[in-house]
């Protein structure tokens, strides 16, 4: 039996989460695949075994040559520690006398030297790395500190951006330039962060994919409301789990010594074959942990180490350490802003978001009234009253007068203007809104900027339009409005945003899971065992490239005998073929065929 054969039965046999496992650990292309032959050629074709390989590290590399054929000893500790993965990313095969390395594999190997990689035959010596000192630690520790202190900020800045607006993606996933210009004006961070932090956060579980929509996740309103450094850690640890496992490990290990140059050429040592993937994923990934304030320069500071190691709780406590201690007080101004003199404790910073808008993001941070925001909170179920009774208990300088005004005028001005659904079933009488100013319905009425409501008088005195109570509403919020929505019973209702999802959120596809279905119904479709399946395809293959090909066949007294035949058809488990030599045609039946070889 040919190895693409023996590949194919071992594949058709394993279990169907360890074979998905494995095509998912391979990142395998499925394009072209129709069968288990077709899967198993794919898997031992150089294409598919090059970038499988490059990722071995030294010793994986060693067992399998150890493995291979004619090899002694072929087994020891170190190969026996190896073979768990080798066998999950299918590189070796079982043999009567032990598991030896697919052939193909040797040979792909063996040409790493013409690609300009380094023998993987060869014991190259280790490259030194560098401890780091007891002041550099120190040092990292406070610079990365403040660079966690951004990155966590940042992302709460973010969650609130994209909760009033989702951010929209390209259709290859990524952020287009207007969208990251917003976010980073919104996060107060330059725009390369701004991928870096988006990317985080979705990971964290923080944001979901809708469409070619990222919004805010359900998880997000939990995560505002934690201390800082359970922050950090939640947005870090999703960087440290999206690594890949061996680099994860390898990162770990060394997060007592500098990163860099140094690691750099320790990594490329270690991964004789990764020139490609280390440059492509470690220089992302450090540059990640930069902005995430994991490390500092080349220095990984004390409690990105201890996250990096599965110490939860040391990293926190090593975090929360260099941090300020979050207040709980502010000062409001007579300008309308407050200005909290340090971190405020997310609690409050998460209710007094409701009420003001974030003015700029640092230790100190700073808030502005307007009427719009008094309004959101009214909306969200404030009143003038616990408005005031709330900034009064967190205020170091009482309530200014011009605040005071504002916060009771806006209350009262808030719902001036209602919109509700309409029951009738006309479509373009969808939704009306009222109002007990008349001046005020005219001025939306006549409102260019509104004109997409389709807005119209009718003889109750209101208007109405063909949107949705939903779109009505956000229409003239963001138009400034003093806007509220009512339900069936004139009640006050907060609506929100379609942004903030709550939606059934698509399952990532799988295509590998799907071509193991498609593989097992083909599989169950077909007539014949295996074996004539084999020869079957080397037969079709003969009759596509028009070859020649020497096929034995089993006759009745049980002897082998071979002819040499142009194969014309196969059909009906027969073979219909030209036999060169005798100028006949035969007709064979596939299941007396033992084999069939190729020049």
């Amino acid at each position: 039996m040919s190895r693409t054969a023996e590949l194919a039965a071992q594949l058709k046999a394993a279990d169907d989460a360890d074979l998905v496992a494995a095509l998912d650990r391979r990142e395998l292309a499925t394009a072209g695949i129709r069968d288990f032959f077709d899967l198993a050629d794919a898997l031992l074709d150089a294409d598919s075994l090059q970038p499988c390989l490059a990722r071995l590290d030294r010793d994986a590399l060693a067992a399998l040559y150890a493995l291979e054929a004619g090899q002694t000893p072929r087994r020891g500790p170190d190969v026996d520690a190896a073979l768990p993965r080798l066998r999950a990313l299918l590189l070796i095969r079982d043999r009567p006398d032990g598991p030896e390395p697919w052939p193909e594999v040797i040979a792909q190997l063996d040409t790493w030297p013409s690609l300009g990689l380094p023998d993987p035959r060869e014991d190259a010596p280790e490259p030194p790395t560098h401890r780091v000192t007891a002041s550099g630690r120190e040092h990292a520790d406070r610079a990365a500190a403040e660079r966690a202190f951004t990155a966590v900020t940042a992302t709460a800045e973010l969650l609130f951006e994209v909760e009033r607006e989702p951010l929209r993606l390209l259709a290859r996933g990524t952020i287009g330039n207007p969208e990251t210009r917003r976010l980073a004006e919104a996060m107060g961070v330059e725009e390369p962060s701004v991928p870096v932090l988006v990317d985080a956060a979705e990971d964290a579980g923080l944001l979901t994919r809708i469409g070619s929509t990222l919004v805010a996740s359900d998880e997000h309103a939990d995560w505002l409301g934690r201390p800082m450094a359970e922050r950090w850690a939640t947005i870090s640890d999703a960087w440290s789990v999206a690594l890949p496992p061996e680099l994860r490990h390898h990162l770990a290990e060394h997060a007592d010594t500098l990163w860099g140059s140094g690691l750099r050429a320790w990594l490329a040592w270690q991964y004789p074959g990764g020139r490609e993937w280390l440059a492509e994923r470690v220089d992302a990934r450090l540059g990640e942990a930069e902005r995430l304030g994991i490390t500092a320069g080349e220095v990984v500071g004390t409690a990105g180490a201890a996250l990096l190691a599965g110490d939860r709780e040391r990293a926190l406590a090593a975090f929360d350490s260099l941090l300020p201690t979050p207040v709980e007080r502010l000062y409001l101004q007579q300008d309308l802003t407050a200005v909290a003199p340090g971190p405020l404790a997310p609690a409050i910073d998460a209710r007094l978001r409701t009420m003001a808008d974030a003015d700029g993001r640092a230790i100190a941070s700073r808030y502005r009234f307007t009427t719009a925001s008094v309004g959101r909170a009214v909306a969200g179920g404030e009143s003038a009253a616990t408005i005031l009774a709330f900034l009064a208990g967190i205020s170091l300088s009482g309530i200014p007068q011009p605040l005071e005004y504002l916060v009771t005028e806006a209350a009262a001005r808030h719902g001036l203007l209602r919109v509700g659904a309409l029951p009738s079933g006309d479509p373009e009488a969808v939704s009306y809104l009222s109002s007990t100013d008349r001046a005020l319905l005219s001025t939306v009425l006549v409102d260019r900027a509104l004109i997409a409501l389709g807005l119209r008088p009718t003889d109750a005195g209101q208007l109405v339009s063909r949107r949705d109570r939903g779109q009505v509403y956000w229409m003239l919020h963001d138009a400034r409005y003093p806007i509220a929505a009512e339900d069936s019973r004139g009640r006050i209702v907060e609506l929100r945003r379609p942004s903030s999802a709550r939606s059934v959120v698509e399952p990532a596809p799988q295509p590998h899971r799907a071509l193991v279905e498609r593989l097992r119904l083909a599989d169950a479709g077909r007539a014949e065992d295996s074996g004539q399946a084999w020869l079957a395809r080397q037969l079709d293959a003969a009759i596509r490239n028009r070859r020649a090909v020497t096929v034995s066949v089993r006759m009745p007294n049980g002897s082998i005998v071979d002819y040499r035949l142009e194969p014309a058809s196969v059909a009906g488990g027969r073979l219909r073929a030209r036999d060169p030599l005798s100028e006949i045609e035969r007709t064979l039946p596939l299941s007396s065929i033992t084999a069939v070889t190729t020049d």
